[in-house]
């Protein structure tokens, strides 16, 4: 909705300010009121995800970690650049190696 406001208004603009479009018919036929009620309505929900966002996360963040979680079975590849091909091949041979341990 924002993105579709600021496009209707960018776009609107050079052609009035050099005079291609008068200023009355740039001007959004909607009412004062209809205009402040629209505000505030957008003002109390992105109040409202906000404040329910941040008590979820004070929730979140309130509650230790439980005991009968279990540790993943490998640690996590870390690969650094652009290309982690060499980390996902190493990855591979490290589960070839522990797979054929085991048997």
């Amino acid at each position: 909705m924002i993105a579709g406001w600021v496009t209707t208004e960018v776009g609107r603009q050079p052609f009035t300010v050099y005079h291609a479009l008068r200023t009355v018919d740039s001007v959004s036929p909607i009412a004062s009121p209809a205009v402040t009620g629209s505000l505030l309505a957008f003002v109390v929900v992105y109040f409202g995800t906000f404040v329910s966002g941040a008590v979820y996360i004070v929730k979140m963040m309130a509650k230790p970690p439980s005991t009968h979680e279990t540790l993943p079975e490998e640690a996590p590849i870390r690969t650094g650049g652009i290309a982690p091909a060499a980390a996902f091949n190493a990855a591979a041979a490290h589960r070839i190696d522990r797979s054929e341990g085991a048997e």
